[in-house]
């Protein structure tokens, strides 16, 4: 049994594990370990297959079924290459988030799928299958690369088939895979081990075309996600581990590497205009959820997130796809999580650095993890959510080892049938999950049906459940059913409003919900003490001014109850409150036209409104017909 992957039997000898192999290149990959590949290709397929059957969800109509760049097939191609990742959805570069979005080749893949098929979900899911499934099979062979196995190794006790195992079995992929956008992160690893396994044959072989294409895989893995660049320090670190490398060896292999990563980002620059800020603060909650906390609270959020990705690949229950505000509380240093996340963070990074230079396996591994995870950690710059589970996508190739290792390490010197039944036990256990887990994205529904339970302190959630149950109200047909939908949906948007009471998207949906509860109960009081309330936090909503022209224009309603409505809003909200006076004059010329032009109160507190808006001459004329009707109103303003 080799000491390189299967440990000596010594407890002392096997802690110390390390090894140092010189420039060595095995032929044979596919012959030598088909039943590895075929058990590895076989279950990333037999995993994720039935999501063949799914449809689009989440952010797939921003790069898919709403993208007109997408939808334009390969003559939308060179938009997509010249453009932030989200303006063919938008139709502008939005700057939602810091650093904007450069991502454009997964969505050439979309733009190519739909040229072949239309919009085919299928088939969008079937390629997102494969590419995981290809994946394992690439990772199984940069571990064989990293931690070769010896004559005398079993077969399948061994760091890399171990590690690739537990990989394409563990839930916490399930979004990467399920979700079709996903498809970045598969192929973001793909281009950054791409890059890693020519790395290697290069210094095996020293041939220039490995160098070269070295540096177009990592080009490829950055146009996918910028999450690649990570290998900037990862490629060398494994370079150091499995190889006797020269100074000199370092600086040829990282030249490609270099050399595509400015070149990506001269692209990127040319297309977004900036590299991380453009100077405008992104004050959105729901794209920056540190907005509202200062630095020791985000730190401390920061790191209670981290210990969450370690337990989720530890035990990864419960499984969710949304982690925005508040589903991920808002906590300082008096949180225990928090600082027990620091204490094991700071220490698994002195473990690894006293030790990376024995080339010890879990040193290795820990600081691989450390490197992926630093990008998506909001440490270095804000990502746009406190966490997503595909965010560790590629970091959890680290903790992947370090598991294996330590089955290797302290469990197989002490009973082989013990090693392979805790082994078949997690990846039973991982697979069931998985498994489990892969039906909630069937579409918009059963997502966000999943997701309320864990992530019910949401406002995202609660505001995309409202979302989900309002599109099947709008299907429905009986009133019976259609005013027990509308139960629900009041419940959890108004719940996402009670998190997050500026939250736009929400505000949008309360709106509707409220239109649509009128048009069901004709409580005009309800309808508009809910608009109120929407308009006293965001001054314009398109579907409510829409509504509201309607209500004016419709025979029945209550005309008195509307110019209340209006000069309580003008008034009390945007003048006194607010002092929005542009709004406050909008809304008091809806309250004096409502009934007729006779109300002096109203024409009176236009008079005030345009007076303090610097519109004075103007506002006379509103001054002057309030006092012919009520010569004392000035006194009821004092």
């Amino acid at each position: 049994m080799s000491k390189r992957n299967i440990p000596v039997p010594k407890p002392s000898s096997s802690k110390k594990q390390t090894f140092s192999k010189p420039y060595t290149w095995e032929s044979g990959y596919w012959t030598k370990y088909w039943q590895q590949i075929a058990i590895i290709f076989a279950l990333g397929v037999g995993l994720y297959i039935y999501t063949v059957k799914f449809d689009y969800v989440l952010d797939d109509q921003i790069v898919i079924t709403k993208n007109d760049f997408t939808k334009q097939g390969i003559a939308g191609i060179g938009k997509i290459m010249s453009t932030e990742s989200m303006q063919g959805y938008f139709g502008e570069q939005k700057n939602l988030v810091v650093g904007a979005r450069y991502r454009p080749l997964s969505i050439v893949t979309f733009a190519i799928e739909h040229q072949m098929w239309g919009l085919n979900p299928f088939m969008s899911h079937l390629m997102n299958v494969l590419l995981y499934a290809l994946s394992g099979i690439l990772l199984y062979r940069i571990l064989l690369l990293l931690f070769p196995l010896k004559s005398d190794d079993n077969a399948f006790l061994n760091i890399p088939f171990i590690a690739s195992l537990l990989f394409i079995a563990h839930p916490i992929h399930s979004e990467v895979v399920a979700n079709v956008k996903g498809r970045d992160e598969i192929m973001t690893l793909m281009g950054a081990l791409g890059s890693l396994y020519f790395t290697f044959k290069y210094l095996a072989k020293r041939d220039n075309l490995s160098l070269i294409l070295s540096g177009v895989m990592f080009f490829l893995g950055l146009l996918s996600k910028e999450n690649a660049i990570t290998f900037l320090a990862v490629i060398p670190l494994a370079v150091f581990i499995a190889h006797k490398a020269e100074a000199s060896d370092y600086t040829k292999v990282m030249i490609p590497l270099v050399v595509a990563t400015v070149v990506y980002l001269m692209i990127r620059y040319s297309v977004i205009g900036y590299f991380l800020s453009n100077g405008e603060k992104i004050t959105d909650l729901m794209n920056n959820p540190f907005v509202e906390m200062n630095v020791g609270q985000k730190l401390a959020t920061i790191f209670y997130t981290l210990i969450v990705y370690l337990k989720l690949q530890l035990f990864p229950h419960p499984l969710t796809h949304d982690y925005y505000p508040y589903a991920i509380p808002k906590v300082g240093w008096t949180n225990i999580w928090s600082i027990l996340s620091l204490l094991i963070h700071v220490g698994l990074g002195v473990f690894a650095l006293r030790n990376i230079k024995s080339k010890s396996i879990p040193a290795f591994a820990i600081l691989f993890y450390l490197f992926t995870i630093s990008i998506v950690s909001n440490i270095v710059f804000p990502v746009g959510t406190f966490m997503n589970e595909r965010f560790v996508y590629i970091s959890s190739i680290g903790f992947c080892v370090a598991a294996a290792w330590a089955l290797l390490t302290y469990v197989m010197p002490k009973s082989k049938p013990l090693a392979i039944a805790l082994l078949s036990i997690a990846a039973l256990a991982l697979s069931a999950k998985t498994i489990a887990r892969v039906p909630a994205w069937k579409d918009k529904l059963s997502l966000n049906t999943a997701a309320i339970k864990t992530s019910h302190n949401s406002a995202r959630a609660n505001c995309f459940m409202a979302t989900a149950l309002f599109e099947q109200f709008q299907k429905e047909k009986d009133p019976v059913k259609q005013k027990a939908l509308l139960t629900d949906i009041n419940k959890y948007i108004k719940k996402s409003l009670e998190i997050y009471p500026d939250y736009f998207s929400a505000m949008q949906m309360y709106s509707g919900v409220l239109g649509s509860n009128y048009a069901l109960d004709r409580n005009l009081d309800n309808l508009l003490a809910g608009f109120k309330q929407i308009l006293s936090r965001r001054t314009t909503i398109t579907y409510i001014d829409q509504y509201l022209e309607y209500l004016d224009k419709t025979p029945g309603v209550d005309q008195t109850k509307m110019r209340d409505f209006y000069y309580d809003l003008a008034w009390n909200v945007f003048y006194k409150e607010k002092q929005y006076y542009n709004n406050a004059a909008k809304f008091m010329q809806k309250a004096i036209m409502s009934v007729d032009d006779t109300d002096p109160k109203s024409n009176y507190a236009m008079f005030k409104i345009m007076t303090d808006a610097g519109q004075g001459a103007e506002g006379e004329k509103f001054r002057a017909v309030a006092l012919t009707i009520d010569p004392n109103i000035a006194s009821s303003f004092k």
